[in-house]
């Protein structure tokens, strides 16, 4: 009842929010995202048009010789017009048919003869229409696929963009939640370990590398890099390539990449602030400023996440009480056309606590704390129009501490503490010589981990070359991508990569991409050097220093239909072959029970990804998807543990000027899972998990000037279970948001 007083209530809101947007100007309404640069000012007035689909009115005359000022900051439409025309002596007006009139400041709109008009648009009642961002997405340089920049269209390889708009629309927090609802990926809670885990082409999270503006995260628990410890307050775009990529960034890229780009600067900023009526908290922002050839981004916030419990019948429960801060700087220097200079800051503190249970009805008191540090130093150096040479610099450092108090007891009591830090510093060489552009990099990483559970501190370093060559042939039709690289690695010696893709246009519509490639994941320090011991459950688990690398072979189909910027179709299929996956297998029976890592199994992962978009109406966005998976371990014929065979993805947005409704989400099939060990508490148990559906309802308001508001519901058929599905309740949250 309380639940529903209060869906009752925050809608009630909502609606008396909507009745007000028939007495609010449109033009005021919307606000759109610019990046112009110092330009002719016709240039920076056809912009403004091509961005906001609203007609432009002016004499010729009043804008020859005149050059527009550099505009970087999410605006409504008459302070772009106002940030573009400063000091030109023209003032934007709004005409009666909602035409935007330009004109000196005083003149009559009347005297404007002859005119020109940019361009005329075909919208019921001349509304306001904020870019597509379908569009957007097009017209984005992505950079992943090959390491070198591509428009997102014209990428020889297939990559999967979630642009700044996306995030925004989405209401997401954090990466997890962000890719808890997107199509061609699957990410999901891990239960007692406050961990995220994420499957591509289903290959598993320790198979997934994840990097920030192309570098390294370090910092795996049971393999896995905990997606929620990266905030999307700073996020620009995230990109997404599926299949084996070592053969471009080296150990642990079989499953594919997620490289996350964040924001470089700009003019402007955001605060947001929400909260939702389980107590969560949240206020975040960004601020963006740019001088003659110095731009910069500083980005930060703080969330007090409450606890919840899916069991009530149990003392223990099933998410943490959790506090975290963050802040994130990126500089940018650019004295000259071929010099440019990044440094960016990032750091992160998290604390949580959680009462968990043991064997015997025990009870447990578990506090965490994670540090996180990432500093990095990237000179850029353009030697002409087809040669650049980038070189990076970057340090990161991740503390985590683990503190388990038996209650009534100090028997089992645990403090643990970790420190991996990683440096590297590599430089990459692009250089195109008629078809071809030619890439050759080279890299070195050391890295070093302390951890009370390791025999020893464990220390690798690592040496690596690659190229790549893209050839363009018949006319640019067809282009052939090339790559080969080498690893050494001090721990398990040399490992070559390589990889060959290709991308034909049929027309102007249709791509086929296809590629192949061989990955590699180099055994971790805890599979190498561990030495832990479960005295309350009875077991013990030893590191092997004589493990091998996994190794993968991977083949990928796409076809992609671009009819128009608003609809889109993409079809994929995969097939991938893993050899000498490493698993914990029993080595003595015990007492205690002794467990250790062996290269004992190998896998077959064969599937199809179905993605499409497209605008039925004008203002109503569709997007669906499909993913069929078959997964099976080769030795014994059994399914993967975990995966599911088939899921599903969609979204349906509705957009007016001044408001937005939206519901996104997936449907996820029903997963096998075998019994883990966990060496953070007992083994999971085998079992089977339902299929669920986990969709987000959200609603927004743009009709004021002076703040933005979405009101919405977080997991709204209130899906969760405490072994398979660990996630928090039905949730109603209000967001408020500023820009500036």
């Amino acid at each position: 009842m309380d639940c529903a007083r209060r869906l009752g209530t925050q809608f009630a809101r909502l609606g008396l929010a909507l009745s007000l947007w028939v007495a609010i100007p449109a033009q005021a309404a919307t606000k759109f995202h610019f990046d112009l640069p110092a330009q002719p000012m016709i240039e920076s007035l056809q912009s403004i048009v091509q961005t906001s689909g609203v007609p432009l009115r002016y004499a010729p005359e009043v804008a020859d010789g005149l050059t527009a000022p550099a505009v970087k900051a999410s605006l409504d439409l008459e302070a772009a017009y106002s940030a573009v025309l400063a000091g030109s002596g023209l003032r934007p007006r709004f005409a009666a048919d909602g035409a935007v009139v330009v004109a000196p400041d005083g003149a009559a709109t009347q005297a404007l003869v002859p005119v020109i008009e940019l361009p005329p648009v075909d919208l019921p009642g001349q509304q306001l229409q904020r870019q597509d961002p379908a569009a957007v997405r097009l017209d984005t340089t992505v950079v992943t696929g090959t390491r070198t920049e591509h428009r997102y269209v014209d990428s020889p390889v297939e990559v999967q963009l979630i642009t700044a708009q996306d995030i925004a629309d989405s209401g997401a927090g954090d990466l997890a939640e962000l890719l808890e609802r997107e199509g061609g990926v699957h990410v999901s809670r891990v239960a007692g370990r406050g961990n995220t885990s994420i499957e591509i082409q289903g290959l598993s999270s320790e198979h997934v590398l994840i990097l920030v503006d192309g570098r390294r995260v370090i910092g795996r628990i049971d393999g896995a890099i905990d997606l929620a410890r990266l905030r999307t307050a700073n996020i620009e775009r995230v990109e997404i390539v599926k299949g084996p990529a070592s053969a471009l960034y080296g150990s642990d890229a079989l499953g594919g990449v997620v490289n996350i780009i964040t924001r470089a600067g700009g003019d402007g900023g955001r605060l947001t602030l929400r909260g939702d009526d389980d107590d969560n908290r949240e206020v975040f922002g960004n601020l963006g400023w740019s001088a003659a050839d110095w731009t910069g981004n500083l980005s930060g916030g703080y969330v007090d996440a409450a606890s919840f419990d899916l069991d009530p019948d149990t003392a223990t429960v099933d998410g943490p009480d959790a506090e975290g801060r963050y802040f994130s700087t990126h500089n940018r220097w650019t004295p000259g056309e071929r010099l440019r200079l990044d440094a960016r800051f990032d750091y992160a503190l998290d604390d949580s606590q959680r009462l968990d249970g043991g064997t015997a009805g025990k009870l447990y008191d578990v506090r965490k704390r994670t540090e996180e540090l990432r500093a990095a130093l990237a000179p850029r150096i353009r030697f002409n129009a087809d040669s650049l040479l980038s070189l990076d610099a970057y340090y990161t450092r991740y503390y985590d501490q683990y503190v388990s108090e038996q209650r009534g007891s100090d028997d089992n009591d645990v403090d643990e503490r970790t420190t991996d830090q990683l440096y590297t510093v590599s430089a990459q060489l692009d250089q195109r010589l008629g078809r071809h552009a030619l890439s050759l990099g080279l890299e070195h990483q050391y890295e070093e981990l302390e951890a009370d559970r390791l025999d020893q501190t464990g220390e690798r370093d690592r040496q690596a070359v690659f190229v790549q060559d893209e050839l363009r042939l018949l006319d640019s039709r067809f282009t052939l991508v090339p790559g080969l690289r080498y690893d050494r690695d001090s721990q398990f010696g040399d490992q070559w990569s390589p990889k060959l893709s290709l991308r034909y246009d049929l027309g102007e519509d249709w791509i086929v991409r296809a590629g192949y490639g061989r990955g590699y994941r180099a055994p971790d320090f805890k599979q190498l050097l561990l030495r832990f011991e479960n005295a309350a459950v009875g077991y013990r688990v030893d590191g092997n220093p004589g493990l091998r690398a996994e190794r993968s072979s991977g083949y990928n189909l796409g076809l992609s239909w671009y009819a128009g910027a608003s609809s889109s179709l993409s079809l994929s299929v995969y097939h991938n072959e893993v050899d000498e996956l490493i698993e914990i297998v029993q080595v003595e029976a015990g007492p205690p029970t002794i467990y250790s890592y062996r290269n004992v199994s190998r896998a077959r992962l064969t599937g199809a990804d179905l993605q499409t978009e497209f605008r039925p109406l004008s203002a109503l966005r569709l997007r669906l998807g499909y993913g069929w998976l078959d997964a099976e371990n080769r030795d014994t014929g059994a399914p993967l543990s975990g995966r599911a065979e088939h899921r599903g993805n969609a979204e349906i947005r509705f957009e007016q000027p001044r408001y937005a409704l939206a519901l996104r989400g997936v449907w996820i099939g029903a997963r096998e899972f075998a019994v883990e060990l966990d060496t953070s508490g007992p083994p999971t148990a085998a079992g089977t998990a339902e299929a669920y559906a986990l969709y987000d309802l959200r609603g927004e308001w743009s009709g004021w000037s002076w703040l933005d508001l979405a009101l919405g519901i977080d997991n709204l058929f209130d899906e969760g279970d405490p072994q398979y599905l660990p996630i928090q309740p039905r949730s109603v949250y209000l967001e408020l948001r500023k820009t500036f």
